[in-house]
């Protein structure tokens, strides 16, 4: 999934820059929502770590009250080490650093792990009678109650994020077409995508609004992947759709040009490169990649763009010159 990504992002970004750079710039509504899109999954990321965190603590806090004769030391060690590593991972999110969060999390993942290891072996050293098994009992399952509705809560936050990361991607994508469609591009096929993934985002908006528990979100989030990733779901894969209906609309404003029949060999391989990466488009639908599918279509993508920008460039040269020429033709005026 991470690598489909930065392969789109690489190649949708070089893709557009055959039209001159300042056609593509962002928007400041744009780059807010894309902030904000971060900022949202930081924090829903946050508060799961920290329903998580208060349950060790809670339950290390449990066990030492409810169990009287219980070795402490270790326990105590492993619940400070939990409260550190909140507070380490709160610094990050503040900081909106997630590279460092997701570094200081694994941190927190051994600790988290390491505590109900510890646990479990002081409360079996420590022989608890019948009473103190029933407090402990009890005590832990409204700890586990408490966990429950409380990562419910993140995963809506999380679900939410993800929809906000949607729909940034497809602003953006958006914003990039309207460039593209004022310097003469036909962009019929990208709207339609844009159309289809908003429709899409829609739906699964709707399916998290309306799920109840968890299980439920679950079963929403792995319905539906604007890119590739859902095992039983639908895959869009918009990445790899919005750059191929680009490139391709490009290409075709490219054969239009009045110089193309000196490029014929060329723009046939970019052709056959685009035909390439849509046949097998076509043949995924809306699954996931299979074997070398998602390589093919990226390298395929990726040999066309090449091409498109060199004749991009070349034709913008060759239209540079006739205009140079009519204007310094006998008859001609510069005022």
């Amino acid at each position: 999934m991470q690598n489909t990504k930065m392969q789109y992002l690489a190649l949708a970004a070089c893709a557009l820059l055959i039209i001159p750079a300042s056609a593509f710039a962002q928007t400041s509504s744009v780059q807010q929502n894309q902030t904000t899109g971060q900022d949202a999954y930081l924090n829903a990321t946050l508060a799961r770590i920290t329903c998580e965190a208060n349950f060790d603590t809670g339950y290390a806090n449990t066990v030492i009250n409810d169990i009287t004769n219980i070795n402490q030391t270790k326990i105590s060690s492993d619940s400070s080490k939990i409260n550190t590593d909140l507070q380490t991972l709160t610094s990050d999110s503040n900081n909106k650093n997630s590279e460092q969060l997701k570094i200081d999390l694994k941190s927190f993942r051994i600790d988290s792990k390491a505590i109900s290891i510890d646990i479990r072996a002081a409360v079996k050293n420590s022989t608890p009678s019948s009473d103190q098994k029933n407090a402990l009992k009890s005590d832990l399952s409204n700890l586990k109650e408490t966990l429950r509705s409380c990562m419910f809560g993140t995963r809506e936050q999380l679900a939410n994020a993800r929809i906000t990361a949607y729909g940034n991607a497809i602003l953006k994508i958006q914003n990039r077409t309207n460039n593209l469609g004022s310097r003469g591009v036909d962009v019929t096929h990208l709207n339609e995508l844009i159309h289809q993934a908003q429709t899409n985002l829609g739906n699964l908006s709707g399916t998290i609004s309306s799920a109840t528990n968890s299980s439920q979100l679950k079963s929403a989030l792995h319905s539906y992947c604007q890119y590739n990733g859902c095992k039983n779901g639908t895959n869009f894969h918009f990445a790899a759709q919005s750059t191929l209906a680009a490139e391709q609309g490009m290409l075709d404003k490219i054969k239009t040009n009045p110089n193309a029949g000196q490029y014929t060999s060329q723009i046939d391989q970019a052709q056959t490169d685009l035909t390439n990466a849509q046949g097998i488009l076509s043949t995924v639908n809306t699954d996931k990649y299979q074997t070398s599918q998602q390589t093919d279509v990226w390298n395929a993508l990726h040999d066309a763009h090449n091409i498109i920008k060199q004749l991009w460039s070349e034709l913008n040269v060759h239209a540079h010159k006739r205009a140079s020429s009519s204007t310094s033709s006998p008859g001609s005026t510069n005022e």
